[in-house]
């Protein structure tokens, strides 16, 4: 369990909280000042933790190191410690008046302890593990700061989160994630689309490789017919992220567009090789390559996207289209022609 995890759900059991420590422990964390609170009282108040001879000791805060202390461990190593004496006796493991506790300010506990894990609560349902490093974290003040710097990162992702989703929504009927839309925007659509860009570049602002921020600026920017553009997005997005095939796809789309031949036949092969069993990548990149005059390759290509799928209708006109190119019977397409 991480620093932050117990900030993430918030966990209830039928006992009634005996401190602020433990009030924070069964209710969780929300903030950062709930946050900041539950450590510094973990630091202040007393903790329980069964030994292997004390009993019922509540060690003098002016003399800690006074007392020998042999801790009960768990089989991990892990030093089970306690909120309040009624914690131990959680759900009846452990037996009343079958235990040997003492009671230790934190602070004087943890010092005491360095290097060792501890188990909060470990028979409660609202349980927390601290790891070495996080009492160390504690004990020379950096846990607070670290705390600041999460709740900072969180709104900061919070905000940009609500920006992409604001631009996503912008595009939302006006254009194709798997393919292109031909049909003209209105002026609304258009406004709803410049929008959408400026939002997406916001987002790039604030987290410049974020690539889902390039393809959906690219897909609002292809709308637009402004392929330089959408190019340049979906390029850069495609050295970011390695693995989508989508990115390749659209770019060489765009690349088609711009008449750069050698771009989209790069870009339809690196789609293919991203999604290798994917027929309609085949169907796109076989027609790139007729475009391209590489009717050998390009009548290859199709026949083994037919072999993937026989019953697929557009590749099947696909290949009639490289059939009857290789055989004279109708011009070369455009790549125009090939999109209508």
């Amino acid at each position: 369990m991480g620093l932050f995890d117990i900030f993430k759900s918030k966990k209830t059991i039928s006992a009634t909280p005996e401190n602020e420590l433990e009030r924070h422990l069964i209710e969780g964390m929300p903030n950062s000042s709930a946050q900041k609170e539950f450590y510094q009282k973990l630091l202040w108040n007393n903790l329980y933790l069964l030994t292997m001879d004390q009993h019922g000791v509540e060690v003098d805060d002016q003399n800690p190191e006074n007392v020998t202390i042999r801790t009960a461990t768990f089989e991990g190593g892990q030093i089970p410690i306690f909120t309040s004496i009624n914690r131990i006796f959680d759900k009846g493991i452990i037996k009343k008046g079958k235990a040997n506790y003492i009671g230790i300010r934190g602070q004087d506990l943890f010092d005491r302890l360095r290097g060792a894990t501890f188990v909060l609560n470990p028979y409660s349902e609202s349980w927390k593990e601290l790891k070495s490093d996080q009492i160390e974290d504690l004990l020379n003040g950096s846990i607070f700061d670290k705390i600041d710097a999460y709740a900072a990162e969180k709104k900061h992702l919070d905000s940009f989160n609500q920006l992409f989703e604001e631009a996503c929504n912008r595009q939302e009927g006006l254009i194709y994630l798997d393919g292109l839309s031909l049909k003209k925007s209105t002026p609304a659509e258009t406004l709803a689309l410049e929008k959408s860009i400026l939002d997406f570049q916001k987002c790039l602002e604030i987290i410049p490789d974020h690539w889902q921020s390039m393809f959906m600026m690219a897909k609002a920017l292809q709308r637009l017919e402004r392929h330089v553009e959408s190019l340049e997005q979906l390029e850069a997005a495609f050295n970011i992220e390695l693995e989508n095939h989508l990115i390749p796809m659209e770019a060489s789309t765009e690349a088609m567009h711009l008449k750069q031949l050698d771009k989209a036949l790069f870009y339809s092969s690196e789609s293919m090789k991203r999604n290798p069993n994917d027929s309609a990548l085949m169907g796109n990149h076989a027609m790139n390559l007729l475009i391209a005059h590489s009717d050998m390759e390009a009548l290859t290509t199709i026949e083994n996207a037919l072999k993937l799928e026989p019953n697929d209708h557009i590749n099947k006109n696909i290949a009639s289209i490289i059939q009857e190119v290789i055989a004279g019977k109708r011009e070369r397409p455009t790549f125009e022609e090939s999109v209508t």
